[in-house]
């Protein structure tokens, strides 16, 4: 009897702990899923014509992966998630990473301002664009750029 009431006991900690974070169950946030292929972002050359975007430089190599949730804006534009994950070369999590972005058009909630990455080295903006958007980051003091397309009217 005694043997499973602790079995039990380890079977319903098991399950409201939270697998990603190994907290209690009770946020209701999902971790984002990893990348698709080809996302990892190569630094960016030249670049000087554009507005700086300052940040705190980090003193070891990171490897960034940045992608828009959804990938594609429908036609006429909408709003995507902007993700950022930062992790250091090895794949070990880069929390406290400094990450400023800035958009070619439409908007991003964060303004401009700085974000910082999490626990988990990820950090997310909102973009609202009505037209394809070219999104330049700079995390850790390395430029990186990618594109957010609108769909094409059928």
């Amino acid at each position: 009897m005694l043997r499973s009431r602790a079995s039990l006991a380890r079977l319903l900690l098991a399950t409201l702990l939270c697998g990603a974070c190994a907290t209690f169950g009770s946020h209701k946030q999902k971790l984002p899923p990893p990348p698709p292929a080809g996302t990892a972002l190569a630094p960016e050359a030249g670049g000087a014509d554009e507005e700086p975007l300052p940040v705190t430089p980090v003193a070891e190599p990171i490897v960034v992966a940045a992608w828009a949730e959804p990938k594609e804006l429908p036609v006429g534009g909408g709003q995507a998630q902007i993700m950022v994950r930062i992790q250091k070369q090895g794949g070990k999590r880069f929390p406290g990473v400094e990450v400023r972005l800035h958009s070619s058009g439409g908007t991003l909630y964060s303004g401009g301002r700085v974000l910082v990455t999490d626990a988990s080295g990820m950090t997310r903006d909102r973009l609202t664009a009505r037209k394809t958007v070219t999104i330049t980051l700079n995390a850790g003091g390395t430029r990186y750029r990618f594109q957010v397309p609108v769909a094409e009217a059928p």
